[in-house]
């Protein structure tokens, strides 16, 4: 399996991301505290909202980093280190987790893409065709 980072110059809060899950149609859609530690571009209390379009299906499960490495996951820290957000070159009709909620049934899957994103307290992996990031303060 390959995969590609997609936070190259941002992140989630290490300690405490506060995740909130909305979904509407086939978007879903996480807000959450970004990481103002290592990213000077950032203040404490910026937020980041992820929205991933068309999508699929999604999981948002409770595996947080000490479970993942201690192998409770279907992919070891060997394969994709914890932590970050990365598109998963994977066969994603296959490989996905067994609990998961599904939006919406697509007839043409060719242009899905599986990702995951690796927060403190959970995972969150969704097969969508794209996504939007943006950051914002919240006030």
């Amino acid at each position: 399996m390959t995969n590609t980072l997609l936070t190259t110059d941002w992140n989630a809060d290490p300690n405490a991301p506060e995740v909130e899950l909305t979904v509407e149609g086939s978007s879903v859609t996480l807000n959450f505290f970004v990481n103002c530690f290592i990213y000077e571009k950032f203040k404490e209390g910026d937020k980041a909202k992820l929205t991933f379009l068309n999508c699929l299906k999604y999981s948002f499960n409770s595996m947080n980093d000490e479970g993942y490495y201690m192998g409770q996951y279907r992919y070891k820290y060997t394969d994709i280190p914890w932590g970050e957000f990365y598109r998963l070159d994977t066969n994603w009709e296959t490989d996905f987790p067994a609990r998961h909620t599904t939006l919406t049934d697509m007839t043409d899957k060719r242009n899905l893409n599986h990702y995951i994103f690796f927060f403190k307290d959970n995972t969150f992996e969704c097969i969508a065709e794209n996504y939007h990031l943006e950051f914002y303060r919240d006030s």
